[in-house]
């Protein structure tokens, strides 16, 4: 949401029943069932699309039924917040199956949906005619698929993108859908239902309509409620583009991202009451907002596979402000045993710091961030990065990681933690192409040089039909080619550097292309790497400042 109409909201701490705590975020005053619940669960949770935890815990959605078939449902009231026109949702969530024997909607959210008034929308799963991820806009139903595709006890990246286009019928609904273990799902809509206009209470999470007690579920809307489990769940007062919404499913490429690009410290939480300790799915809200003399130092324990060791990855800090206009303060990085060179940083500034994979270890590894002097007496943080690398598949001459390219679509996204959703070759026919989808941050883009590495492992083709190998191929990158050849033997290795204007802020795609009639070419591994600094920079030394 637009801080301007829901306040950004760090813990509960912070929130409260008046306009005075929560600086005009609204009081989520419904939060109740008959066991007290929603309740905050250490399930363990999976990231269907790659991302990361949302603070390491869900909420359990837990209807109650009573002797008389009545339900009282869990459920998060939030008054007065409405979203009108364009939206977006996106949210994580577990389905444990229907509230009642009518086999009603579990909704997710309500977003003050007014049937007679055609305004509003609700979100969800829908099980009566299949087990579907749906919605109602108004009095319109939009259902992704035409069969059940939402399992009981699996976990789902989903989200809902409603594109308001005026009066005509040129409305937009996208229903995206990433199941656990399987690859996303996604439909759109054109219709003349979303409408900027709506009424009603606010906001319901978890039903239909807020319950306070037992009631029938065929006189009332209590039966359409959620059972399950929700990670997270966020909303925005305008539509994403497709792009951005498996940016947030995926929390894009970096090992590890803390705050929000916005010129602010709102996510991060005041340092005396911070955790100067932060390991990956811990909330944004534990971190430090800024160092000082007291409390000097932010680590970082990120654990990292021994495939991930032999990456080159990039620090990146932007600052936001310090103890006094034009003054900076004197700080430093360390990486495990390797204590990094003092820097003076101001306000607004970016900080690169290259990583080489010498000085990584497989297991847990530890950055560490430390205030050492002023004369700033302290300096506050916008958001840092930790990325830039990646690698699909094992340096192993082998592509049997992956899958055979009949088996699972062109498009694979690099945060997607199963590799047999990604072709192992492309081949003659309906499957030349196959495309990798990674995002890198604007700084990242204009201040690090990247390179992609690939390996040719095996060509070949049906006995008797022509041609043979070696086979052309080509690379493209977002839409332009990189690298073309006429054939290479089978075991070699390219190594493609970028160069300025290759990649862009924001999603990214490099596209494996066969440019034979007959045969296959097989891949034994994908990598995106940053490449070694160059002069006028010394090593180990700050790099950049923007």
């Amino acid at each position: 949401m637009n801080i301007a109409v829901a306040d950004d909201i760090r813990d509960q701490r912070n929130w409260g029943a008046t306009a005075v705590k929560g600086a005009g975020g609204w009081h989520a005053s419904g939060v109740r069932g008959v066991l007290g619940g929603p309740l905050w669960t250490n399930a363990p949770v999976v990231c269907p699309a790659g991302g990361r935890h949302y603070g390491g815990l869900s909420l359990c959605f837990r209807q109650e039924t009573n002797a008389l078939g009545q339900v009282w449902p869990d459920t998060i009231k939030i008054d007065n917040l409405r979203l009108g026109g364009s939206s977006t949702i996106v949210t994580r969530f577990r389905w444990d199956g229907i509230t009642c024997s009518s086999g009603y909607p579990g909704w997710i959210y309500n977003n003050s949906l007014s049937w007679s008034s055609r305004q509003g929308w609700m979100f969800g799963v829908r099980h009566d005619g299949g087990n579907r991820l749906g919605m109602f806009v108004g009095q319109t139903a939009f259902y992704l698929g035409t069969s059940s595709n939402v399992i009981t006890g699996k976990w789902y990246d989903a989200a809902a993108v409603l594109t308001d286009n005026g009066p005509d019928n040129t409305d937009t609904v996208e229903l995206f859908l990433w199941p656990e273990d399987g690859t996303l799902l996604y439909q759109k809509f054109t219709t003349s239902a979303v409408t900027n206009t709506i009424s009603g209470s606010g906001t319901v999470i978890g039903s239909e309509s807020f319950q306070d007690g037992y009631t029938s579920p065929s006189a009332s809307n209590s039966g359409k409620s959620f059972k399950g489990l929700i990670n997270h769940l966020a909303v925005w007062n305008r539509a994403l583009s497709y792009e951005e919404v498996l940016e947030a499913f995926c929390f894009p490429q970096p090992l590890v991202q803390i705050g929000l690009h916005n010129s602010a410290v709102t996510e991060l939480r005041v340092e005396t009451e911070a955790d100067p300790v932060f390991h990956p799915g811990d909330p944004w809200h534990t971190v430090p907002r800024a160092l000082n003399t007291t409390h000097p130092d932010l680590t970082l324990k990120i654990p990292l596979t021994d495939l991930q060791t032999n990456l080159n990855y990039v620090f990146h800090l932007k600052t936001f402000q310090t103890s006094t206009a034009g003054q900076k303060a004197k700080l430093r990085f360390s990486v495990n045993a390797a204590t990094g060179r003092d820097i003076r940083l101001g306000a607004n500034q970016d900080f690169f710091w290259p990583i080489p994979k010498e000085q990584l270890v497989g297991g847990t590894n530890t950055f560490t961030l430390s205030y050492v002097g002023g004369p700033a007496t302290w300096i506050s943080f916008d958001w840092m990065e930790l990325g830039g690398a990646w690698q699909m598949g094992i340096d192993n001459n082998s592509a049997g990681e992956f899958i055979a390219e009949n088996k699972t679509g062109d498009h694979f996204y690099i945060t997607d933690p199963n590799w047999k959703n990604l072709e192992r070759a492309i081949v003659q026919g309906s499957d030349s192409n196959t495309v990798l989808h990674f995002v890198l941050s604007p700084e990242m883009v204009s201040n690090v040089t990247f390179s992609y590495t690939t390996r040719i492992v095996q060509q070949g083709c049906n006995p008797g039909t022509l041609p043979t190998p070696p086979y052309p191929f080509s690379i493209g990158v977002n839409g332009r080619i990189l690298y073309q050849s006429t054939g290479l033997p089978d075991n070699t290795l390219l190594n493609l550097p970028f160069v300025p204007g290759d990649l862009r802020p924001g999603e990214n795609d490099i596209n494996l292309m066969f440019n034979s009639t007959n045969g296959w070419l097989q891949f034994d591994f994908h990598r995106l790497d940053t490449q070694p600094w160059e002069l006028p920079w010394p090593g180990g030394s700050l790099l950049y400042l923007q």
